[in-house]
């Protein structure tokens, strides 16, 4: 599978240097990054993923495995 083009590099966070894209008005494409203060996310954005549930309330062999 071919690469997504994402345009020029614009220049990168000056916090944890993930790329600006010119694809996205000069925000990185790739997010949350998680890095504390980071100027592009908000702190409710922060380590959201955390919150995500894989599984059920009574859960699976399989489920909590995940």
């Amino acid at each position: 599978m071919p690469k997504k083009d994402y345009g020029d590099v614009l220049g990168k966070c000056s916090i944890c240097t993930i790329n600006l894209w010119s694809s996205t008005d000069g925000l990185p494409v790739v997010m949350p990054c998680n890095v504390k203060n980071c100027p592009y996310e908000s702190a409710d954005e922060q380590n959201a993923h955390l919150l995500k549930r894989e599984y059920g309330s009574i859960g699976s062999g399989i489920g909590q495995i995940l």
